[in-house]
């Protein structure tokens, strides 16, 4: 399991990561017709160098690992989107094994029992 990151460089490979967010283009209950989508609450980094992937909690925590899913998983089952699915590194919780997963276009996310 990789460690939590602290600073703006790519743990893998050194390079200055680049800052993005993920809007919710999804579920806009109470939102006026027409209105832009809002982002997700997170903060997201990604490396151009290497393709790393990381996820923060707004305000100054670690940035934690996110893995590029493939296959069937990696496609959002909300909007249909190829290859847009990333999840968490997975953590044990009443006894299952759960990771979060995060769709990159549509901003949709959910916690997902792992087998």
């Amino acid at each position: 399991m990789e460690e939590p990151v602290t600073a703006v460089a790519c743990p893998r490979c050194g390079r200055e990561l680049d800052g993005f967010r993920v809007a919710v283009r999804r579920n806009a209950w109470g939102r006026r017709p027409g209105a832009p989508p809002h982002t997700r609450p997170e903060n997201w980094w990604r490396c151009a160098g290497c393709g790393w992937l990381g996820c923060q909690n707004r305000g100054d925590g670690p940035i934690r690992p996110m893995r590029r899913l493939t296959g069937a998983e990696s496609d959002c089952f909300f909007c249909g989107e190829e290859e847009s699915n990333v999840a968490s590194e997975p953590w044990d919780q009443d006894g299952e094994r759960r990771d979060w997963i995060v769709c990159l276009v549509c901003g949709t996310s959910n916690q997902r029992r792992l087998g």
